[in-house]
C-alpha cells in the first residue's frame, strides 16, 4: 500500500436516497420473517401494522455505501487479498424506513503489523439526514490488508473490543438459516459489489475455495438476533453495535449466535457456522437503552 497517496485521499460524500422497500429487503437478507407469523419481527418485513415499518438499526451499515476505492492501482492495495476484519456503529437518531442521506467518509488510522503479516486500515463514516442534517450514525471500520504488511502506520486506530471468555454460557442462542445464494442477495441489496463475494475465479485468487459470505450480513444477523432476545420490537434502543470478523462465512451456513448478558443494558456475543464448526465473529460488544 502507498500509505501517503491513501491518506491524502479526500472523499466525496455519498449520498443516496432509500425508499420503505430497501428496508424490507434490508431485513429480509438478514432472514428476517422466515416464520411470517412471528409478531416481533413481522413489523421489518411488513408495512401494514399502522406506519412504516421498523428499520433494523444494522442498516446503517449498508447507507451511503463509499464506492470501491481500493482497486485504485495508485493506492498500491493488494485489493484481492483484502478482508473486513471489525465493524463498529453508533445510533445517535432511529433510522427513517425511507430517507434522503449523506455519508463523510475519511482514512482515520493504518496499523501496520509488519512484512507478511498485514496492516489495517480505519475508516470512519457519519450518515446524517440530507434534510435536516442531523447526525443519524457514526460508523468504524476495520479492514485487514492481508497483503500490505510493511507500509507503515499513521493515526491512533480505535481501541480493541474485550474477549469473550471461551467457557462463557450464553443467556439466549439463535439459530439463522441462509441459502445458498445469501451473498448474492446481500449485495444487490447492501450495494457492496466486492467481487470476492459473488465470482468463483476472484474467490479462488484470494484462496477461498468459493465465494465467501459478507461480514457484514452476518453482524446484521447478530443485531436481529440480539433485538429479537433482549429488545422485541424496539428497536430504537440500540445504541451501539460492534463485533471483530475471525473467519469468512460461506453461503449456506446456519449462523448461531450466542448472546451473553453483561449488565442491564449491555449485551455480548459472537456467532460460528454451525455445520463447520467455525467462528465467524466474535467480541461482539451491543448497547441498549435501559
Amino acid at each position: 500500500m502507498n500509505l501517503q497517496h491513501v491518506l491524502s485521499l479526500r472523499f466525496a460524500p455519498t449520498d443516496q436516497d432509500y425508499e420503505m422497500r430497501d428496508s424490507l429487503l434490508y431485513a429480509l437478507s438478514l432472514g428476517t420473517g422466515s416464520d411470517p407469523l412471528d409478531a416481533d419481527e413481522l413489523p421489518y418485513v411488513y408495512e401494514g401494522q399502522g406506519g412504516a415499518p421498523k428499520v433494523v438499526p444494522a442498516q446503517c451499515m449498508v447507507l451511503g455505501w463509499i464506492p470501491f476505492w481500493q482497486g485504485d492501482p495508485a493506492t498500491g492495495i493488494d485489493w484481492k487479498h483484502l478482508l473486513h476484519g471489525e465493524e463498529h456503529f453508533q445510533i445517535h437518531k432511529p433510522l427513517p424506513a425511507a430517507g434522503r442521506v449523506r455519508a463523510q467518509h475519511h482514512v482515520a488510522a493504518v496499523s501496520d503489523k509488519g512484512a507478511g503479516r498485514g496492516a489495517v486500515l480505519q475508516m470512519d463514516t457519519k450518515l446524517y439526514d440530507r434534510d435536516s442534517n442531523e447526525l443519524l450514525a457514526t460508523l468504524q471500520s476495520m479492514a485487514f490488508m492481508r497483503g500490505d504488511g510493511g507500509c507503515g502506520s499513521s493515526g491512533t486506530p480505535a481501541a480493541p473490543l474485550a474477549a469473550i471468555p471461551d467457557d462463557a454460557k450464553p443467556d439466549a442462542v439463535m439459530d439463522i438459516a441462509q441459502t445458498r445464494q445469501a451473498a448474492l442477495l446481500y449485495r444487490a441489496v447492501s450495494r457492496d459489489w466486492m467481487p470476492i463475494h459473488a465470482d468463483p475465479a476472484i474467490a479462488r485468487e484470494a484462496g477461498f475455495e468459493v465465494p465467501i459470505s459478507h461480514g457484514l450480513n452476518n453482524l446484521g444477523r447478530a443485531c436481529r438476533a440480539v433485538l429479537k432476545h433482549f429488545a422485541p420490537g424496539q428497536p430504537e434502543r440500540l445504541l451501539s453495535f460492534g463485533a471483530r470478523f475471525v473467519a469468512p462465512g460461506l453461503p449456506g451456513d446456519t449462523v448461531r449466535v450466542s448472546m451473553f448478558r453483561d449488565g442491564p443494558a449491555r449485551v455480548r456475543f459472537r456467532a460460528e457456522a454451525l455445520e463447520r464448526g467455525v467462528r465467524l465473529i466474535d467480541r461482539g460488544a451491543c448497547e441498549l437503552r435501559p
